[in-house]
């Protein structure tokens, strides 16, 4: 059976240049309506102005979304690495009565917690 990559992962980079060609072939379109060697050269304005509304949501898609994914995988990475050294920092805590690791359990702002297992409270910052 063939293992799915998750959704978190960055998409292959051939697919974010074939999506940047659409923002370049907008780049294209908007520079060769407005730019004319003679006066002769320039569609009608109303054309130009149709033109350059069609390049620029070329543009927006083909620029807009490698660039979108690329950020979105960044953010995911500093999220998930931020979150596993939250974790790794919360697990360290264990009950001094009874041994058992914090976990997920609520903890006061000045430290003070109950225990899951032995259900007696104690202080984060003066166990030892």
């Amino acid at each position: 059976m063939r293992k799915m990559k998750p959704l978190s992962s960055r998409p292959p980079i051939f697919v974010l240049i074939f999506m940047s060609m659409f923002g370049f072939i907008g780049l294209v379109v908007l520079i060769s309506v407005w730019s004319g060697s003679g006066q002769d050269d320039f569609p009608p304005l109303i054309f130009r102005l149709l033109a350059s509304c069609i390049a620029i949501a070329f543009m927006a898609v083909g620029f807009g979304m490698p660039i979108t994914a690329l950020i979105a995988r960044n953010s995911l990475a500093a999220n998930s690495t931020t979150k596993n050294i939250a974790e790794a920092k919360v697990e360290g805590y264990k009950c001094p009565n009874c041994g058992a690791a914090l976990g997920q359990q609520e903890v006061s702002p000045s430290g003070d917690m109950k225990c899951s297992y032995c259900h007696k409270w104690w202080n984060i910052h003066r166990a030892g």
